[in-house]
């Protein structure tokens, strides 16, 4: 399928998810980041190629690809099927489907005299010997992983979007549910930025965005996400943290921003550029993913009206720092 834009490929992944959500037997097919990390692996570091031997004069053994490439078994033969031609597999199954793709690339490619590709071979598997495609077309992997990106990135910032944040706080919130892990969400907006762009112009204010972020991923976690929820605010999901860590991270975000020298900040009001946070932490309590974001956004309500340039975090009560 050719996706032509961030739009085609948002509203497709919302097609996915109904079909996924009516259809039990469906694999999900949307894609996470992990799935797009691996995707961008596998593609511009031609994983597949060499798995299937189009780039090589023999095919290279499975476990020697898998500790190239450092991923885990269990998503090996999943990612290589799906990087080629976007069909989500059970593992067992994809792994099946890919030793017969290798075998039925061998055939056509005697047959045509010359390397049919593991790009064609495996459509025509999935077309004329699964059954499985109907209409199929052959989607460019590289363009497609490059606007799935795009898709869910925040234009400017390049901070993941607000549809994408949703998306990843909706399954942090269900897995929540389901086992009792604790996860953690930290609200940030920027001080006065208002004035600061008024002042500065817009030009400066991007820049002042663009270097938050770079702040937002140099305090933060390996495995937490940041996200651009609008304007000058933002969210982090922290997904192993508690709601003590998360105001230790909170903590060290505020003073990282305000410690940075953003050019022309001294024209605000305090001189300095800085955010205000508000945290919170997933309880059984919490009905829902929106309860929990009016959680984070009351206690960042409560940090602009405490002074600006401080954390706060939801308590029942509201009591407390």
């Amino acid at each position: 399928m050719k996706i032509h834009s961030e739009q085609e490929f948002e509203n497709r992944v919302v097609s996915e998810n109904m079909l996924h959500d009516n259809n039990p037997d469906v694999e999900d097919a949307t894609l996470c980041i992990e799935d797009i990390s691996n995707l961008k692996k596998l593609t511009d570091e031609k994983f597949i190629e060499i798995a299937s031997g189009d780039i090589e004069e023999h095919i290279q053994s499975d476990e020697h690809l898998l500790e190239t490439i450092g991923k885990k078994p269990g998503t090996y033969y999943r990612d290589l099927i799906f990087a080629i031609i976007q069909i989500r597999l059970p593992e067992e199954e994809a792994q099946r489907d890919w030793r017969e793709i290798l075998k039925h690339k061998y055939t056509m490619s005697e047959k045509l005299e010359r390397n049919a590709g593991i790009h064609v071979a495996t459509l025509d598997y999935f077309t004329n010997i699964k059954k499985k495609l109907v209409n199929p077309k052959i989607v460019d992997a590289n363009e497609y992983v490059d606007t799935a990106s795009r898709a869910i990135t925040d234009k400017l910032t390049k901070a993941y979007n607000r549809s994408f944040f949703e998306y990843e706080f909706r399954k942090l919130f269900t897995i929540a549910r389901s086992t009792g892990r604790v996860f953690s969400l930290i609200m940030l907006d920027l001080d006065y930025f208002k004035m600061f762009n008024d002042l500065n112009g817009h030009i400066q204010g991007d820049i002042a965005l663009i270097e938050t972020v770079r702040i937002l991923h140099a305090v933060s976690s390996q495995g937490d996400t940041v996200c651009r929820f609008g304007g000058e605010e933002f969210v982090i999901l922290l997904p192993t943290q508690t709601l003590s860590l998360a105001m230790r991270t909170a903590e060290n975000i505020r003073r990282a921003i305000f410690d940075y020298r953003f050019t022309n900040e001294q024209t605000l009001p305090s001189g300095r550029l800085s955010a205000s946070l508000g945290v919170t932490c997933y309880r059984d309590d919490i009905s829902s993913f929106s309860e929990m974001i009016e959680e984070a956004d009351s206690a960042l309500y409560r940090a602009k009206n405490g002074g600006r340039n401080r954390v706060k975090a939801f308590l029942n009560d509201q009591a407390g720092v």
